[in-house]
């Protein structure tokens, strides 16, 4: 069982992750821009896979529903070859995203190719895949059950107004709404002690991909309560992060209203641009803080009483 997590030592986690994210603030932005950056590239791809021979054809002129129904279906064939290059890079991915912020959480200063590390070594994308896939199943595991129940909820109540001939109770429906997103939530706080997993394959890279989440969960055995607090103390920043972003839309819409023409444009794109870049910054900072802060519990949790445990020669827990 993990040693007492208190407030105080939440508190100086936080302050310290904080500190270190704000004094390598330009490497935290250029490996989450540089991470987006295959994403971003494989949903072009993707948006251009299922409709672009679509979009061809009704340029050349094309309005038969059948061709271009054919032309969607073949489209649709092609989906899963870029969805499945986007299952592999995701595990490899965010290896290397894990490791940047775990060397950044004990002081070290890792470049952002740290991101691609995986991919030099076939060994290591293997290990990648494999533990993203391990974590999937994890996940599915633990909120298969009650999606299947969010379901049938809904099923039943659907059923009862169609017989009933009434429209479905809105305050039922509201209801069993929150009900899940209060249990989802609740798993995701549970799921995320098993994230820290990545930390034990940076210390230990020969180590199962199936007993390495294991071995990160087993920190937090005792802790749900002070892991859920640890995270519902980064909602300020996320309301933070929504509230600047919508206000600046809102500003952007109003101005674009007010000017109207050319003029009403240029001050809406000027606008959006200003909010992407603060997204990024903002966004990127605070994905940072809250990683390397995780990273920062974890490894209190893992040394007894808060004590410097055992250590290999890299720096890593000894888990023997």
């Amino acid at each position: 069982m993990g040693s007492p997590f208190t407030a105080q030592q939440r508190r100086k986690v936080k302050h310290d992750s904080r500190a270190c994210v704000w004094d390598n603030i330009g490497r935290c932005i250029g490996i989450q821009i540089l991470c987006a950056v295959p994403y971003v590239l494989l949903l072009v791809i993707l948006y251009a896979t299922l409709f672009g021979r679509v979009f061809a054809l009704l340029a050349a002129g094309y309005t038969d529903n059948y061709i271009l129904g054919s032309a969607a279906a073949e489209g649709l064939n092609s989906v899963w070859g870029v969805l499945f290059v986007m299952l592999v890079i995701t595990g490899p991915l965010q290896y290397g995203l894990m490791r940047f912020y775990v060397s950044l959480r004990r002081g070290g200063e890792p470049g952002i190719g740290t991101l691609f590390q995986a991919f030099t070594s076939l060994q290591e994308l293997w290990t990648g895949i494999k533990m993203a896939f391990c974590l999937f199943f994890r996940s599915l595991l633990w909120t298969v059950g009650p999606t299947l129940l969010y379901m049938f909820a809904l099923m039943a109540v659907t059923i009862n107004a169609i017989l009933t001939r009434q429209a479905p109770p809105a305050g039922l429906m509201t209801g069993i709404g929150v009900l899940y997103g209060l249990a989802m939530l609740l798993i995701n706080v549970k799921l995320l002690a098993y994230r820290a997993g990545w930390g034990v394959l940076y210390d230990h890279p020969d180590c199962s991909v199936w007993d390495a989440p294991a071995h990160a969960g087993r920190a937090f055995l005792g802790q749900f309560g002070r892991l859920l607090l640890f995270v519902l103390s980064f909602i300020g920043w996320y309301i933070l992060l929504a509230g600047i972003t919508g206000v600046c839309l809102f500003l952007g819409l109003l101005g674009w209203r007010f000017f109207g023409g050319a003029m009403g444009v240029a001050v809406l794109a000027a606008v959006l641009l200003a909010v992407a870049c603060l997204y990024i910054v903002l966004g990127s900072f605070i994905n940072a803080y809250f990683t390397t802060s995780f990273i920062g519990v974890y490894e209190t949790l893992a040394e007894p009483q808060g004590e410097a445990g055992p250590r290999t020669p890299d720096g890593g827990e000894n888990l023997q």
